[in-house]
């Protein structure tokens, strides 16, 4: 099993999408191949290397791009809003309760299940559960199903018994 990957989306499953887009990305945002490398701390050789599609970023430079631009049009199509979270989530970091308000959901999240308050999804690219309360926030991710599930039920228990 690749470093950073759990049952399927890897880190270089992300740097190769990045890398894809990244002529992609700098023209979006009317960037010159000069001050796109600086800003991403990447030789102008190897910025236009990416491009002409002869190597990739790394993980690292491809994870700085994503974050930098997230509210790109091009980044946001690969993505969604949950840059952030399959970071993390490649990079092997998991944790757990309420951090911010998500936008729900709608393009690129399934609903799997929903119970006492939150709602188990699964997003439609990388295959990956989060947990979101009735207002949207996230409480919880990871790439694990069976852990997934276990988490909702749990809090759906600790709400029911914050309830009474």
């Amino acid at each position: 099993m690749e470093q950073g990957t759990a049952q399927g989306f890897s880190r270089d499953q992300f740097d190769k999408m990045v890398s894809d887009k990244l002529r992609l990305i700098r023209a979006e945002l009317d960037l010159t191949q000069d001050k796109m490398a600086e800003t991403i701390g990447i030789s102008k050789k190897t910025l236009v290397q990416v491009e002409k599609g002869r190597q990739t970023l790394g993980f690292t430079a491809a994870g700085l791009t994503a974050v930098l631009f997230r509210k790109s049009e091009i980044v946001q199509a690969l993505f969604g809003d949950s840059v952030l979270e399959i970071l993390d989530l490649v990079a092997g970091k998991r944790q757990s309760g309420a951090w911010y308000k998500t936008l729900g959901g709608k393009v690129w999240w399934t609903e799997v299940q929903r119970t006492g308050g939150f709602c188990l999804q699964k997003h439609v690219l990388t295959g990956h559960f989060r947990i979101l309360d009735e207002d949207h926030f996230l409480h919880y991710y990871s790439m694990d199903p069976s852990v997934a599930h276990k988490r909702l039920q749990e809090l759906a228990l600790d709400g029911a018994q914050e309830g009474l």
